[in-house]
C-alpha cells in the first residue's frame, strides 16, 4: 500500500492528475449510458424498473416543457416516452425510423389502426408500448352504474347536473359527445360540467365536490382498491384511448431495448401494469388470460373485451380539422 506521506511534490501532482483523469472518464461513462426521457406518470414505475442495464431513465424537469411550441430536445436522450396528446408538439424530423419487427408484428389491431392514422413518414417513427382508456369513475353512484355500462350518455342524466368532472381536453369531450344520441349533445354535456380538470379529478370526487369524473384508467385505477366508495366503468360502446409511445432520436446509435418492451406482454410485469391501468398493445385475448391474477374489483373493468374492441383513438388533426373543431367548441358554449 502506498504511503502518501512519503510522496514528493512531483509524484503527488502526477497522482492528482491521474485521479482527475479517471474521475472525468467515469463521468463520461455515466453520461454515455443510453437514456429514456419521460414525464412523471407516463409509465408506471414497475415498467421503468424493468429497463435493463445499461439503459437508464430520466424525467423531464416539468410537464410544462412539453406544452411549449419548441420541444425540449436533448441530444443525450436516446428514447422519449410520451402520451399521444403531446404528439402535435413533436418535430418528427429529429427522430428516426424505429426498426422493431418483432414488436410490430405482434401489435393489436387497435395499435395498427392508431399508427395508420398518421402519414407513413410519421407512423414509422412511433412505437406504441401501452394504452389506457378514458373511463367513468363514480363516488358511489350505484343508481348510475347500469346506464354507465351501456353508454357515455349517462353523463347527461339530470341528477348529474353540475356534478361531472370533464377532461380539460375539448377534443376528448367532443369525441364523447359524438357517441351520444341526443341532439345538441355537446352543449348538453358541457352544461353538466362542474369543472374541466382531469388532472385533479380524483380530488374532486374524494372531497365530495363531484359525483363522477372522466379520467384515464391509468390515473385512477390504484385508488379503486383503496377506496370502496369508488366504481369504475368502461361503457360497452367503447372509450377514447390514451396511447403511450416511444420515439428514438436521430442522433442515437443504440439498439432499441426490445426485450424490455416485450417483458410487458408477459407475467409478472403485465399483471403489474394492468394493476396500474396500462394495457400492453397486443391482442386483447392475451390480456384476458391474466385477469384472474388481479384484484376482483378490477375484473369487471378488464373482462369487458367488447368495450375495448369498440374503443377508438384520437389521431392528429390537420389545420382545417382543428379549425372546424375549434369553431364547434365555441358554438357549443352553454
Amino acid at each position: 500500500m502506498m504511503d502518501i506521506s512519503t510522496l514528493g511534490r512531483r509524484e503527488f501532482l502526477r497522482l492528482a492528475a491521474l485521479t482527475a483523469l479517471l474521475g472525468l472518464s467515469g463521468c463520461s461513462f455515466a453520461n454515455s449510458k443510453p437514456t429514456l426521457r419521460l414525464s412523471r406518470g407516463v409509465l408506471p414505475i414497475d415498467f421503468l424498473q424493468a429497463l435493463q442495464e445499461p439503459w437508464r431513465y430520466k424525467y423531464f424537469h416539468s410537464d410544462l416543457g412539453l406544452s411549449q411550441d419548441k420541444f425540449p430536445f436533448n441530444k443525450n436522450d436516446d428514447l422519449t416516452a410520451l402520451g399521444d396528446g403531446w404528439l402535435k408538439h413533436i418535430p418528427f424530423e429529429l427522430f428516426q425510423t424505429i426498426e422493431a419487427p418483432e414488436i410490430s408484428r405482434n401489435l393489436s389491431t387497435q395499435a395498427i389502426d392508431f399508427l395508420d392514422s398518421f402519414k407513413s413518414n410519421i407512423s414509422s417513427r412511433i412505437l406504441p408500448i401501452g394504452v389506457s382508456p378514458w373511463v367513468l369513475i363514480f363516488r358511489g353512484g350505484e343508481e348510475f352504474l347500469a346506464g354507465a355500462r351501456d353508454s357515455w350518455e349517462v353523463l347527461l342524466d339530470p341528477l348529474l347536473r353540475d356534478q361531472v368532472v370533464l377532461p380539460s381536453s375539448p377534443r376528448v369531450i367532443m369525441s364523447l359527445a359524438d357517441r351520444m344520441n341526443q341532439l345538441d349533445s355537446l352543449r348538453l354535456l358541457r352544461l353538466q360540467a362542474r369543472i374541466y380538470d382531469d388532472r385533479n379529478g380524483l380530488n374532486w370526487l374524494l372531497s365530495g365536490k363531484a359525483k363522477v369524473a372522466v379520467l384515464p384508467l391509468q390515473t385512477c385505477l390504484n385508488t379503486l382498491a383503496a377506496d370502496p366508495r369508488l366504481n369504475i366503468v368502461v361503457p360497452k360502446q367503447g372509450a377514447p384511448l390514451n396511447w403511450t409511445v416511444l420515439l428514438q432520436s436521430k442522433l442515437s446509435k443504440e439498439l432499441l431495448p426490445s426485450s424490455w418492451v416485450k417483458k410487458s406482454w408477459k407475467v409478472p410485469l403485465m399483471i403489474k401494469l394492468l394493476a396500474k391501468g396500462l394495457i400492453p398493445p397486443i391482442d386483447y385475448l392475451e390480456v384476458v388470460k391474466v385477469i384472474n391474477y388481479l384484484p376482483k374489483k378490477y375484473h369487471s373493468i378488464y373482462n369487458s373485451q367488447e368495450s375495448f374492441q369498440r374503443s377508438w383513438s384520437l389521431p392528429l388533426l390537420n389545420n382545417t380539422e382543428e379549425k372546424f373543431l375549434e369553431d364547434k367548441w365555441i358554438d357549443s358554449s352553454p
